[in-house]
């Protein structure tokens, strides 16, 4: 859980120094971002469009402890009733607690929605269980995964989640008028998922990104390949908003949108060549993140530098030919990779530092 004081959210879910704001933040008249550092895993953000009295609710927590933290804000600062819910896409993160608005009418993309009926929230628990063991009693790679794994999902409370099912879907752009107030959704996924989609609102150039916008946190891309996830970036940038609310991270603009479109280029121009020389992904991605060319770009310093594995499958199945969507089922085995990948790059900064 967050730390809290006089003075603000001090700490990050997973414990450390919050590097932005926490909470509910005006990012435009009667719009707001709820924002939750540091943008790890599943420290996702929120959103709340305000009109007339009406409001829309743009995703929620992991957990229900976490949204009603986010309802107790929403309530604090508007007497407007939610009546829209939507998500941006399908992740447990965003997703898990729209149970809590049951009087809102529940929107989401067609593909989203596919994703959202994979979620297994008490198999989450389950996997809390079984960290705890490995770390406790693992050696290696296994105690190396419960640690990991372990930590990714510790700062969450998973029980008495009921995933809701959506009211309304659309295929791949949908105009709701809440009190007032126009949003435009558009499903431009696959990228991170396959139902990525944005919600705009035009009276105060406001995009609500979801997981298309990491800012200062490396993302991940589960479902779509590098060149989908650039055109995607594209689109938000024709909108031309002023603010850009990202799924994870403190709130941009445009050129927050430009950096990770960079990243994506920068990645896919690395990781591609030692594909073709026969390197796994794991090690591709490792002789990467480990290398001088790396800590020379901005990217080094985000957080959770190893989801590069992820990456870097993605671009090596796009190489190939094959899908780049990495099923539910395959994930928990990548994760192996990431977690030996972050124990790399802690061992390798630690080095460093000795050396200063």
């Amino acid at each position: 859980m967050s730390m809290a004081s006089a003075d603000g959210w001090l700490r990050s879910l997973h414990g450390k120094p919050a590097r932005y704001e926490t909470g509910l933040v005006d990012v435009a008249p009667d719009t707001c971002a709820w924002l939750q550092p540091n943008g790890d895993w599943s420290e996702s953000n929120a959103g709340l469009v305000i009109g007339d009295g009406a409001a829309a609710l743009i995703d929620t927590a992991w957990d229900l402890r976490l949204t009603q933290r986010i309802l107790d804000a929403v309530a604090e600062r508007t007497d407007a009733p939610i009546t829209a819910a939507i998500a941006t896409h399908g992740d447990g993160d965003h997703v898990n607690g729209f149970q809590l608005v049951p009087g809102a009418a529940f929107v989401t993309s067609e593909a989203a929605a596919a994703d959202l009926a994979k979620e297994r929230p008490a198999g989450l628990r389950r996997s809390q269980l079984g960290c705890t063991l490995l770390r406790t009693v693992g050696v290696g790679a296994p105690r190396r995964f419960g640690t990991y794994v372990g930590g990714m999902l510790q700062p969450f409370d998973f029980s008495g989640i009921k995933l809701r099912a959506p009211d309304r879907t659309f295929t791949d752009e949908l105009d709701l008028e809440v009190g007032g107030r126009e949003l435009q959704l558009r499903r431009l996924g696959p990228a991170h998922t396959a139902g990525d989609t944005i919600v705009h609102v035009p009276s105060t150039r406001t995009v609500f990104a979801g997981d298309l916008l990491f800012t200062g946190v490396t993302p991940n891309s589960w479902s779509g390949t590098v060149d989908s996830w650039r055109t995607a970036l594209e689109r938000i940038v024709e909108l031309e908003p002023e603010v850009v609310v990202p799924g994870h991270g403190p709130v941009g603009g445009l050129d927050a949108v430009a950096e990770l479109d960079r990243y994506w280029g920068w990645l896919q121009t690395q990781a591609t060549p030692l594909l073709r020389d026969g390197l796994s992904p794991a090690r591709a991605a490792r002789k990467i993140v480990l290398s001088e060319t790396f800590r020379d770009q901005p990217w080094s310093t985000w957080e959770s530098v190893e989801r590069t594995v992820c990456n870097v499958v993605v671009i090596d199945r796009t190489r190939r030919g094959a899908s780049p969507y990495i099923s539910h089922r395959e994930r928990p085995r990548l994760m192996w990779d990431v977690a030996a990948l972050a124990t790399a790059i802690t061992a390798d900064r630690a080095a460093l530092q000795g050396e200063r």
